[in-house]
């Protein structure tokens, strides 16, 4: 259980685009709700929640444990070059318990990614003699622990809210690389902070049925989610230092001729801005589930301090739909009856920008939910708890090859554990 709390802070993505702002951005929910194009702001399923959404925690009628890990593997191209790329890491980790109260309620908790950093870039200039080489490299991320509350205060609203604590590092390098030449030293330039700050996350959710016989019952489920700002206070350092320019190996530390510059308690701040999300989900029981969604965060609040001019707001949009040919676990017959069976597509308006170019993401994935059966005692009825081994699937292609820029086309494969069961239960002897 404690394991993805270690894992989850190492670097998954070799995108050349994380060198901006806090770098790429993760989409919220789990590995089910990427196999449907990230939607999760208006779901409700008692044996899921989304910490996206914390107004979905009050739905939840089981312990829930849900874990998530993923590998991405594709190519970066310009209108010349061709590179391959490959990463992985565990992405999430939650909790959820509810309370036998009045009022349905639970309490949730996990921690997940924010944003990621990774990236490597190169650029020769050999009409200069002696001819030489800029390497520009980063690594590092902002991760979230979270503490959740959810209550459904009347029969068809419920409110949540999530405390956020933000952490992470982010350590980035330069150097100026002469490969021919010992006359001329090279030289390197590498700054590092560990980031910090608090921020909050305020839920809603409102559900009404229509159709008047039960088997025939339609669910409508509005969401929405406002994600509070804060400012990150990095503490960290500076470090400058020459070497031998042909001994110097990508990947390896060079050997060091002179310190330039060394700066300890180094102070930084970040902005993390705010975001607000809409979703619509409707559904017919566990049969199936259709969900729209769209995202903004107000990145335009914030400076790009690689080009000192101002970001762009992120905008997504995401559908997903989902369906179980038969969800009645009491049935006998095939497995392939009981999965779930996903498929979503995304677009999103990116927030970072160069020379006023705006670069783009578009989506489409397809995810299966693998049941595992047990049957627990509610009271007096014996009733099916369904755990899911999530698997889902993901193309993705980000930027454009045209302008001189990098277009990424990459896919994403993410294995999640969804594991349900009945804690504290009161013994009765009759």
């Amino acid at each position: 259980m404690l394991f993805p709390f270690f894992a989850i802070a190492q670097t998954s993505t070799s995108s050349p685009y994380s060198i901006f702002g806090l770098g790429e951005l993760k989409i919220g929910g789990f590995t089910q709700h990427h196999g449907a194009g990230g939607t999760s702001i208006a779901l409700r399923d008692q044996n899921n929640f989304s910490y996206s959404n914390p107004a979905s925690y009050s739905n939840v009628k089981f312990t829930i444990y849900n874990a998530g890990a993923g590998v991405s593997f594709g190519k970066m191209s310009d209108q010349i070059t061709e590179a391959k790329t490959n990463s992985g890491n565990f992405s999430h980790f939650a909790m959820a318990f509810p309370l036998t109260t009045k009022k349905p309620m639970a309490f949730s908790f996990g921690v997940n990614q924010y944003s990621d950093v990774g990236y490597e870039i190169k650029n020769t200039v050999s009409t200069d003699t002696p001819s030489y080489f800029n390497l520009y490299n980063g690594s590092g991320g902002i991760n979230r622990l979270y503490v959740g509350y959810g209550i459904a205060l009347f029969n068809n609203f419920s409110l949540g809210g999530n405390l956020n604590m933000n952490f992470g590092n982010i350590q980035s390098r330069k150097y100026r690389v002469y490969p021919n030449s010992d006359k001329v030293y090279s030289f390197s330039d590498e700054t590092f902070y560990a980031y910090r700050g608090l921020d909050f996350d305020l839920g809603v959710q409102y559900s009404v049925q229509s159709g008047k016989k039960k088997e025939n019952k339609i669910n409508h489920t509005l969401g929405a989610v406002i994600h509070g700002g804060s400012m990150l206070y990095g503490d960290g350092y500076r470090y400058a230092e020459t070497f031998y320019g042909p001994s110097f190996r990508v990947g390896s530390s060079p050997a060091s001729i002179d310190t330039l510059m060394y700066e300890d308690n180094k102070k930084d701040t970040m902005a993390k801005p705010l975001g607000i999300a809409l979703g619509y989900t409707i559904n017919k029981g566990d049969k199936w589930t259709l969900s729209l969604e769209a995202e903004q965060i107000f990145f335009s609040s914030v400076q790009n301090r690689v080009t000192s001019s101002s970001f762009q707001d992120n905008m997504r949009y995401s559908a997903g739909f989902s369906i179980i040919p038969s969800p009645n676990y009491g049935e006998r017959g095939s497995l392939l009856k009981h999965i779930r069976y996903s498929l979503g597509v995304r677009y999103e308006d990116l927030y970072y920008n160069f020379n006023a170019q705006r670069f783009q993401e578009f989506g489409i994935s397809f995810g299966l939910g693998l049941p595992v059966v047990k049957s627990v005692r509610l009271e007096d009825e014996k009733v099916p708890v369904v755990s899911r081994v999530n698997i889902s699937a993901e193309y993705i292609k980000r930027g454009s090859n045209s302008n001189d820029f990098i277009q990424e086309d990459y896919f994403k494969i993410g294995l999640g554990l969804n594991l349900n069961d009945k804690w504290f239960t009161k013994r009765k002897y009759r």
